[in-house]
């Protein structure tokens, strides 16, 4: 994979917006990189219908992070200096050669099982939209499976079946209050 197109917007920016059509092992490898350039994610919008899915970066404040950027952006590859990032001069071949390195040369990956995490989504704002859909529904269907139980409903089967499908609405509209997910926190996330 070439990452060059992803070094080049990493150039200090507090914050750089990447869209991708990445997935997986992909957009971990991506987000590896933004981490040698000083990056961290704080936001991922996954893929929806066909459309790609896009991620937002901000510059780590630590200052472990702006040596390794500096370093990535101006690497010292003697080999007796010392480097933050493991990296081959091209005697075995690497994943990606950056900008401004010799061909050939590059950061070596560290395994899939420690790339960096993608950040969660709060996917509570659909999560409560669907519950609040289901109450609707159940409201309805109450109100329908009464009638059709009694036949022309009168005062008092007009108001039970009311008071099922409002029971069943608030029930579902509960069920979204609380089906919110703690947000996640990007440093927790990202190795």
């Amino acid at each position: 994979m070439d990452f060059t197109w992803l070094a080049d917007r990493l150039d200090g920016r507090p914050r750089v917006v990447v869209s991708t059509t990445n997935t997986g092992t992909g957009l971990r490898r991506e987000l590896w990189v933004a981490q040698l350039y000083g990056y961290r994610p704080v936001e991922h919008r996954p893929a929806v219908a066909g459309s790609g899915s896009w991620t937002v970066l901000v510059l780590d404040p630590d200052p472990a992070a702006r040596h390794r950027a500096e370093w990535m952006r101006n690497p010292d590859l003697r080999p007796e200096a010392s480097s933050p990032v493991l990296w081959t001069d091209g005697r075995t071949p690497s994943l990606w050669t950056p900008p401004g390195w010799p061909p050939g040369a590059g950061p070596i990956p560290p395994s899939d099982d420690l790339l960096p995490l993608v950040p969660l989504v709060d996917r509570g704002p659909r999560r409560r939209t669907l519950w609040l859909v289901c109450g609707v529904i159940v409201a309805w269907t109450t109100n329908v499976v009464r009638w059709a139980w009694t036949g022309t409903p009168g005062v008092a089967g007009l108001v039970f079946s009311g008071f099922l499908g409002a029971l069943a609405l608030l029930g579902c509209a509960v069920a979204a209050r609380w089906s919110r997910r703690r947000p996640w926190k990007a440093e927790a996330d990202v190795r």
